[in-house]
């Protein structure tokens, strides 16, 4: 019936009508759901390790998923918040640490930005790329930092308010805890108009300029939110191993960042979680082949890529589909992209004289 709340949902942006709080909320039930029942260390690393790559997939999806920069920067920016951390708890709390991280992160991010602002995407790729090899040097030769052979040790485990979280359950916990937060923000940058006018700047940058959408701030703004994300998972790893090292650090990082948001699904904010469950266990479970591991890892990526252009995402989303009984319609978010792209050329034909 027209007026009814049917209608008025299905008169709501498709982006409102995805559920994605529902979503978060079934993540974290699936997250500490799987953490009651692991036992070993060994598991609990894996656990620590996801949530710590899922917040490094979360921030270079804003990076490249919204912002469009094809940026090698990840794993350096990832470094400069675990040292950062590291400098900072020497005589600060934990939380105090993270807040450094994220301030000297983003404040780098902001800087270098700007010094690049007007590259051209293979040369701004480029000009990251030779960012992470410099960070590499200064994590190794600033003694304020570290010492001289970028090497820290001793760095302690995170403590809040008097509760240490010094065992693998609690620490576990608290890296999905920072996961589902980093989530939520996403999810925030999602329902805002910060995404349509995104993908206005990467599908249609001409018009999105003629709209007078901030196409430099807004690049600037989420290569500058990516990065504090990398600052902050840095930060967590830098307490979750206690020490520090520059070969962490390097850029086959951030080529295996890029593999996470690649193979999780670029167009969906659970895509960098779905793409860091698969980097973290696929390697753990090939090591039986040692010998083969490398070769057999590279073909099951091909794989992945060329029948699921999606990304594992699209898996599930194929058989969510199959399950309800629908076709694919660019409403069903199967192509995130697709309607959010006819709105824009709507908006785009509107604004024509």
């Amino acid at each position: 019936m027209p007026g009814s709340s049917t209608d008025a949902a299905l008169a709501r942006p498709p982006i409102y009508r995805r559920q994605q709080y529902l979503g978060l909320l079934g993540v974290g039930l699936i997250s500490f759901g799987l953490l009651s029942i692991v036992q070993s260390k060994f598991a609990y690393g894996l656990m620590q390790q996801w949530a710590i790559f899922s917040i490094l997939g979360l921030g270079f999806y804003l990076v490249f998923g919204l912002g469009g920069q094809f940026a090698f920067s990840q794993g350096a920016f990832f470094g400069l918040g675990a040292y950062s951390s590291a400098w900072a708890t020497r005589n600060l709390s934990f939380l105090w640490g993270v807040g450094a991280a994220i301030i000297i992160g983003c404040l780098v991010a902001l800087v270098f930005a700007i010094i690049v602002f007007r590259a051209d995407h293979f040369y701004f790729a480029i000009g990251t790329m030779a960012f992470s090899f410099i960070a590499i040097v200064v994590f190794r030769e600033f003694t304020a930092f570290s010492r001289a052979s970028g090497e820290v040790v001793g760095i302690p485990k995170p403590q809040i308010a008097n509760h240490a979280f010094n065992t693998d359950y609690k620490l576990s916990a608290l890296l999905i805890v920072f996961m589902l937060l980093a989530l939520l923000l996403v999810i925030l940058v999602e329902r805002s108009p910060l995404r349509r006018e995104a993908l206005a700047l990467n599908h249609h940058s001409q018009v999105a300029s003629t709209l007078g959408i901030p196409t430099g701030k807004l690049r600037l703004l989420m290569f500058v939110l990516g990065s504090g994300f990398a600052a902050v998972a840095g930060a967590l790893q830098a307490h979750r191993t206690g020490s520090l090292s520059t070969e962490q650090f390097s850029v086959q990082l951030s080529i295996d960042i890029f593999l996470i948001l690649l193979l999780g699904g670029i167009g969906s904010i659970y895509g960098p979680l779905l793409g860091a469950a698969f980097v973290v266990w696929a390697p753990e479970q090939m090591r039986f082949i040692a010998n083969y591991r490398g070769i057999i890892y590279g073909a099951v990526l091909i794989i992945v890529m060329i029948l699921f252009p999606k990304g594992l995402v699209g898996i599930f989303e194929a058989l969510w589909r199959l399950i309800r009984g629908k076709r694919k319609t660019p409403e069903d978010g199967l192509d995130p992209l697709a309607f959010d792209e006819a709105a824009i050329d709507g908006g785009a034909n509107a604004a024509r004289p």
